[in-house]
């Protein structure tokens, strides 16, 4: 009731109520002109605006030198290697293998001969397998912080060298005519055919000597899809004495692994 006898026309006509009502619309008013669009002012050299219909000035053409786009690979050729070398990987820079084309290429061919462990160790590559650097980055990490500790662990001894393949090797996938390129192909897979340890044993895929080497290998097999996106071995009649470890990207997402 009261409410409503406020808002009757005999009220609205008060003093009380219009200075109220000043008081209210006071504000509203001031911030309305506050948020009007005020005219733009231009420097005092410009007597008026530019014309509509003069071009801006045109942006500088990109550099098309050869310099300018080689320079960002190289570049990160370089550090890639850099990266090995503080790991403690002897690696060397290489030269893009002979039958390079659009099919099989490296983007940063590396050869690899050793890798640094805790405490001075090393663990040999006899093979010195020619790889890209991304993956020799990723395969020495996989060496370094998961084969050599579990060797210590599980078998009581170190892992001081490695039977491996080649690394690169242009080639079509399990060598079908007309398959794709295999990652091998890439420089990003190789394969793996032995262990060898500092008591001279030499534990040789799929001719495990015992229960506990046969544990070994399979965890090496199962932990190692932290690393890599692909990984093969006895059960695949393709590879049946050696381990595939490659980290070709698969599926849409590129984040679907091949772990067998």
């Amino acid at each position: 009731m009261y409410i409503r006898s406020m808002l009757r026309p005999a009220n609205l006509r008060s003093a009380g109520f219009g200075a109220c009502l000043l008081c209210v619309l006071g504000p509203v008013s001031a911030f309305a002109q506050a948020t009007q669009p005020q005219p733009r002012v231009w420097p005092p050299e410009l007597s008026s605006p530019p014309k509509s219909d003069e071009a801006p000035p045109a942006a500088p053409a990109p550099s098309s030198s050869p310099a300018a786009t080689s320079a960002p690979p190289q570049a990160a050729a370089e550090s890639c290697l850099e990266e090995l070398k503080a790991s403690r990987v002897e690696a060397q820079p290489a030269s893009a293998p002979d039958d390079s084309s659009n099919d099989c290429s490296i983007v940063a061919p590396v050869r690899i001969s050793s890798i640094g462990l805790p405490g001075g160790a090393k663990l040999d590559l006899p093979a010195h397998p020619l790889l890209d650097c991304s993956f020799a980055v990723v395969f020495t990490g996989f060496l370094r912080n998961l084969v050599a500790p579990l060797g210590e662990a599980m078998l009581g001894a170190s892992v001081v060298a490695l039977d491996t393949g080649p690394g690169y090797y242009c080639r079509s996938v399990d060598r079908v005519p007309g398959a794709k390129v295999s990652p091998h192909g890439k420089g990003i897979a190789i394969d793996v055919s032995a262990v060898l340890l500092a008591d001279r044993r030499r534990i040789a895929v799929g001719h495990e000597a015992n229960p506990q080497e046969a544990l070994f290998m399979q965890t090496i097999r199962r932990a190692g899809c932290g690393w890599f996106t692909t990984i093969l071995g006895p059960g695949d009649p393709d590879h049946s004495e050696h381990f595939h470890f490659d980290i070709l990207r698969h599926g849409a997402s590129d984040n679907y692994r091949i772990c067998e």
